[in-house]
């Protein structure tokens, strides 16, 4: 994804999307909303006869970054094609955001809501109209690996009687099961929180065109004036086929389809390979799942009574206090062989109980002994902790949503931590093995919670966990880094701005590039807060001056300014006062210049130190010679008499022999003088 030119920039009154895509925000389409943000009018730079909306992704949810590139890949006339995506600087707010180009929609949606009553269709236009082309669709996104995660009447432009095929609408703006009603997702998925559902499986989506199409031959949404807690225990009592058909009479050929498309059990549930079989006249023999069980004699748990263990499960996640007790004293295994005659479950029970034992009675026991319980009774159930359930895959996006919108981020890093990934995978009976790379994944993360070192931590955890991830430093609120190349040139932006940081480092961008870049957790170490000042400052310089040559730009005197003062301390290494103030004068230079590489060669230069240093080697050793002899002499003046005896002497004598020199000259001249006659 290239982001290199995130620029505000006024195109035809638009607001230019890397120099790819003009958007237009004073031309909202409102009908066009979804889950993950507001929809704009926007035209290619390069082709500006077609009409195409721009889904510009809220800050509050995290779009599906890791699809895209598999979106774009799809081509079919019953999916609105994704055609660019990139980050584009909105002017209100002075923030860049994440935005999906998609061609507009030929049709309006087909549903409004849900609670819509529709006239019925024959079978036969019901099939070639509506059915098969969102068959093909689902094939496309088998093929491609794509799991929409929003297949919905309210998701599907279309018009009845239209020529046009219908249209699956947007699905990447927000992660897989935001915005998706419950009556749309398997029971499993729909007992989670929405962010916490995960990305799902292609069968998922299976699932959502079967109760799509049952709404679609019955007129109406059988659910209707339901809430979802009701919706989830008809589903769970009966099955999503007979809660939603009932009683009513359809044609055999919508009974087979939705038979195999509504099974509850995914070893049943019909593929785009099976429905492409039925289309072409395969007919195949789908099989009624299993509801579960029903006990001889019911269990009593929050004033209810339970006969499955499916229900029973979940009500003992929301009644934990009487849960522990019918948990430990043994009332709950023996029920389950009792009266549902389940020796196998009652022996996986057995095996949690033991297991929270062996951990001791923590602060948390009782809703870690709970937990896993339920995962032993309903394995296929998502992870229920502290009020909370979570699908194994949708930790990830938990995690994100937590730190992103500052929720309960203890509450996800208590279920890292209890290891009930690996719990849940074990209690699995099917597909292990595919799920093994899940529990490593997250055992790692578990890893990287317990290490505090800088780099380390939950931050780390978050960025293993979420490969798409953008950068999330509070620092960087209001910029996309998607990616390392462009974190330098954010940060110039951010140094550019009143309010920023005393450092352009912190734990978030250590993990960040720890993740990202495979960088040495030595480096990031040296940048913790117990380092001392001139390691921790070079360390940041060397870092940032490596990301500039490889990524640029060329020139970041507004962050070369910010990392100054931080590598102060490493000027204050020389000792020559003079050369100081030289090298002091020469990195204001390289500021100036925005060169972190130079900087960082003129504050850690080695010949430079190491010439410093022989300098000033010299320097005290000729301080030590004038010491010396200074001591010396002043240790001889001490003793007087000796002095003026050692010293007076030759003095004397020097004075009498030129004395008596001069008597002798007088003399001899005086002498000459009368031997001449003067």
């Amino acid at each position: 994804m290239s982001q290199e030119k995130v620029v505000k920039e006024d195109v035809d009154g638009g607001l230019s999307m890397e120099g790819r895509v003009t958007i237009y925000p004073d031309k909202p389409l409102p009908e066009l909303g979804c889950a993950g943000g507001a929809a704009f009018a926007a035209r290619l730079r390069n082709d500006a006869s077609q009409d195409l909306m721009a889904v510009v992704c809220s800050r509050g949810l995290q779009p599906r970054l890791d699809q895209v590139t598999a979106m774009k890949m799809v081509d079919s006339a019953s999916v609105i094609r994704l055609r660019d995506y990139g980050a584009v600087n909105w002017p209100a707010d002075n923030a860049n955001y994440f935005a999906l180009v998609y061609e507009r929609p030929l049709l309006v949606r087909y549903w409004q809501s849900l609670d819509e009553t529709h006239a019925t269709m024959s079978e036969d236009s019901v099939n070639h109209t509506f059915v098969m082309p969102l068959i093909k669709a689902l094939l496309e996104f088998h093929r491609t690996g794509i799991v929409h995660g929003g297949i919905r009447p309210t998701n599907i432009f279309w018009r009845e009687g239209s020529t046009t095929p219908p249209q699956i609408g947007e699905g990447l703006s927000a992660p897989s099961g935001v915005g998706q009603p419950v009556i749309f997702e398997t029971i499993e998925r729909a007992m989670c929180e929405p962010i916490g559902r995960g990305l799902g499986i292609h069968l998922d989506d299976c699932y959502a065109f079967g109760v799509t199409l049952a709404m679609v031959v019955l007129g109406g949404n059988p659910f209707k004036g339901m809430d979802d807690q009701t919706i989830i225990r008809v589903k769970m009592e009966k099955g999503t086929f007979n809660a939603m058909i009932g009683k009513h009479r359809l044609p055999q050929s919508h009974i087979e389809l939705l038979r195999g498309l509504l099974s509850d059990d995914t070893r049943l549930r019909w593929s785009a390979e099976d429905l492409e079989m039925w289309m072409t006249g395969r007919r195949l023999t789908p099989k009624s799942s299993d509801t579960g069980r029903r006990a001889s004699r019911h269990f009593d748990i929050g004033g209810k009574e339970y006969w499955q263990v499916r229900p029973l499960a979940a009500a003992l996640a929301q009644n934990v206090d009487e849960a522990v007790k019918v948990i430990e004293n043994g009332g709950l295994e023996k029920w389950l062989i009792r009266s549902l005659g389940d020796e196998e479950k009652s022996k996986d029970v057995g095996e949690m109980i033991a297991h929270s034992r062996e951990g001791g009675k923590s602060a948390r026991y009782a809703e870690q002994l709970v937990t896993r319980v339920c995962i032993a009774l309903d394995p296929a159930s998502p992870i229920r902790y502290r009020g909370i359930a979570v699908m194994p895959a949708g930790i990830s996006s938990m995690l994100v949503d937590a730190v992103a919108n500052g929720r309960d981020v203890q509450l996800v890093s208590e279920i890292i931590m209890a290891q009930f990934v690996t719990a849940w995978v074990n209690a699995q009976k099917d597909a292990k093995v595919d799920l093994v790379p899940l529990a490593q994944l997250l055992e790692r993360a578990r890893g990287y919670i317990e290490r505090t070192t800088f780099g380390s931590g939950l931050e780390r955890a978050l960025y293993e966990l979420t490969p798409s991830l953008p950068c999330l430093s509070p620092m960087l609120r209001g910029e996309h880094v998607g990616s390392p190349r462009f974190l330098l040139p954010a940060l110039e932006r951010v140094a550019q701005r009143g309010n920023k940081p005393t450092e352009p480092m912190d734990r978030h961008i250590a993990a960040y590039l720890i993740a990202r870049e495979k960088r040495s957790d030595s480096l990031f170490q040296a940048m913790g807060p117990t380092e001392t000042p001139v390691r921790r400052g070079l360390a940041i310089l060397s870092l940032y001056g490596e990301l500039q040559y490889r990524y640029g730009p060329d020139s970041l005197p507004a962050l070369s300014m910010w990392l100054l003062p931080m590598v102060e301390p490493a000027l204050n290494r020389f000792l020559s006062k003079p050369f100081q103030e030289k090298v002091r004068k020469q990195a204001k230079d390289a500021v100036a210049k925005g060169s972190l590489s130079l900087l960082l060669k003129r504050v850690d230069d080695p010949d430079r130190i190491v010439g410093d240093e022989q300098d000033f080697m010299e320097a005290r050793k000729l301080y030590r010679d004038i010491q010396r002899e200074k001591a010396m002499i002043e240790q001889a003046m001490q003793n007087k008499e000796q002095i003026a005896r050692e010293i007076g002497k030759p003095v004397a004598a020097s004075i009498a022999c030129f004395i008596a020199i001069v008597f002798m000259a007088v003399a001899l001249g005086r002498a000459m003088l009368q031997s001449m006659g003067v």
